[in-house]
């Protein structure tokens, strides 16, 4: 492999040898090579999705909205003043590469210090080193070969923790882990940040129509089941489970409630 990263594979159980040799030599998670390699491991694939016009249309145009607001929760003048008043810039997880132009904005913005990056396919690591200059990664930006049940980081060792549309693809036992994961690598005094479709309640008109529901399953098996999740509780009570206390400090919606990003402190 041309591009350089950090190795941490973990032992996930809920691992296979599908395609092992043609996306990458060390084992994937099923849901990923099952349901996702059409999208994240093939090649074609890859490059076709990560075109942030492509992931626009996706999103049903919401995506530049989202992956602004997104960034421009590093630069807000209440978190200049509060969090960075003793620490001016900020060690920041992002939690799977994610396609087009999120992770390549953020790491110019000037509050953030470092930016860890993880992703299980190598290919999705590449696309990403491709996107941001060598002069940016070699300054603050670390790559992980990484599965996000087990994060090659230590706990409480970063100040933002980010998944940006990652939980919808996952299975509900593969998030709730990735949700602990996410909780122990965060600071006390931290943010979590989350963009992702929001919680089905049934009023937006994509969910009262049965053909977009259809096809909404095929091509997101795990998306029905996300979006009926409370994850606010689930989130809240990893926190517990680990001694920390998590509060919602903003949420935003995106068309008419489908979509929503989500910002916590952690203590």
């Amino acid at each position: 492999m041309n591009s350089e990263y950090l190795l941490s594979t973990g032992t996930c159980t809920n691992t296979t040898d599908l395609c092992r040799k043609k996306y990458s030599q060390y084992a994937l998670p099923k849901y990923l090579a099952k349901h996702y390699w059409w999208a994240y491991l093939s090649p074609i694939g890859a490059k076709f999705f990560d075109y942030p016009f492509i992931v626009n249309r996706i999103l049903w145009g919401q995506y530049h909205k989202i992956s602004q607001d997104t960034v421009n929760l590093f630069s807000a003048p209440e978190l200049s003043e509060q969090m960075f008043s003793k620490q001016k810039q900020q060690k920041v997880a992002g939690i799977s590469c994610a396609y087009g132009e999120f992770f390549p904005k953020l790491i110019q913005n000037k509050n953030v210090e470092q930016l860890f990056l993880f992703d299980i396919a190598p290919i999705q690591i590449q696309q990403m080193q491709k996107k941001i200059s060598p002069q940016l990664i070699k300054k603050k930006c670390l790559f992980f070969l990484s599965n996000a049940e087990q994060i090659a980081l230590a706990s409480k060792s970063v100040d933002s923790a980010i998944l940006f549309f990652l939980l919808h693809e996952l299975p509900e036992q593969a998030r709730k882990n990735v949700l602990a994961e996410t909780v122990r690598i965060t600071k006390s005094g931290g943010r979590i940040i989350i963009a992702d479709y929001a919680q089905n309640s049934n009023k937006h008109f994509f969910h009262r129509i049965k053909l977009f529901n259809r096809i909404f399953e095929t091509l997101e098996p795990f998306l029905a089941n996300f979006s009926r999740c409370d994850l606010i509780a689930e989130l809240s009570q990893h926190a517990k489970e680990q001694g920390c206390k998590l509060t919602l400090k903003s949420e935003r919606f995106y068309f008419n409630r489908f979509y929503r990003l989500l910002e916590f402190s952690i203590a």
